[in-house]
């Protein structure tokens, strides 16, 4: 997640950040993971123009722990087979501060968008970044890989991401869009899309 950060920051403001400083914005420690909730507002305090969409209302995430195991335990066995794998590998306590900044900013909207809907963001000049199962880019029949790119175009039969790896990174690698769109579809994705819009006006 950091790389896409990296990607639009310099993209829209021109500005080189160090993947070990958006670590740090973001809280990012080794052998966490990062959640989408923790890159928008440090996306926000850069000064883009931006707002996170997801199927799943995040905001329930500030009921803490139970209900983080209540909400993984529907998906765990086609996901991690088990719900405390979620919790090993989650710092709750900035995951849940980075949600009450979306909350407070309002860059947050509890809807799946249509991928029609990304594709005239697309067109529009906003840049789409979106987290898949890397698995089924892959083609491999495992359990979910949560990797999120950088969209950068799409034709009739294709959509085009940056690929940062560490698999054969890529600028604007090509994949069916039947195989993308069923990627983003994945348990465990919850449809997360950020479109940056570009730089804030105010």
């Amino acid at each position: 997640m950091q790389v896409a950060m990296k990607c639009v920051i310099k993209y829209f403001l021109n500005k080189d950040i160090s993947l070990e400083k958006l670590d740090r914005l973001t809280g990012r420690k080794n052998n966490f993971w990062t959640w989408t909730s923790q890159i928008v507002p440090v996306l926000y305090d850069f000064g883009l123009d931006v707002k996170y969409y997801s199927k799943t209302d995040i905001k329930l995430f500030l009921n803490g722990k139970e209900f983080i195991k209540k909400h993984f335990g529907e998906d765990a066995e086609k996901i991690l087979k088990f719900t405390d794998v979620i919790l090993k590998f989650t710092d709750v306590n900035i995951l849940l501060d980075s949600i009450r900044k979306l909350m407070k900013y309002s860059i947050f909207e509890k809807r799946k968008l249509e991928f029609k809907e990304i594709e005239d963001h697309i067109s529009k000049g906003h840049v789409p970044l979106m987290l898949i199962d890397y698995n089924k880019i892959a083609g491999r029949e495992e359990l979910y890989q949560g990797h999120f790119v950088v969209v950068t175009g799409f034709d009739e039969n294709n959509v085009y991401h940056h690929e940062s790896g560490p698999e054969n990174p890529e600028p604007n690698k090509k994949v069916s869009k039947q195989i993308f769109i069923e990627a983003w579809n994945a348990n465990g994705t919850d449809n997360d899309v950020v479109i940056v819009y570009g730089k804030r006006k105010n």
